[in-house]
């Protein structure tokens, strides 16, 4: 495959999936779904269920299943909280100590 032309999730070059005016959602990636989230508890919840489902697919139809992830989106971005601190943003967990402290500096 075309490295030019693939999805990525992580890293300095990735690739917005999602909507950028959804602040939190979560991406059913073979489906091509995304379904907004009121937050990042939510989202967490709703793509750990979503995920726990799908595994539960694989596990009983073994390698005829269409792999499936459920994956959380912040503004668009596939979400981790590590990922969000190498670009510099607010990674939206409430009591993070870097966020936190940069959020005191700034003001």
């Amino acid at each position: 495959m075309d490295n030019a032309n693939r999805t990525h999730l992580f890293g300095q070059e990735r690739t917005r999936v999602g909507y950028e005016d959804h602040e939190w959602s979560v991406w059913i990636l073979a489906m091509d779904d995304i379904h907004p989230q009121p937050g990042l508890d939510d989202a967490l919840q709703f793509a750990a269920e979503h995920n726990a489902a799908f595994a539960e697919l694989r596990l009983r139809d073994g390698d005829h299943a269409i792999p499936l992830y459920a994956v959380v989106l912040h503004f668009g971005y596939a979400w981790t909280q590590a990922t969000e601190h190498a670009h510099g943003v607010d990674c939206g967990v409430e009591h993070c100590g870097p966020c936190s402290f940069a959020k005191k500096a700034a003001v």
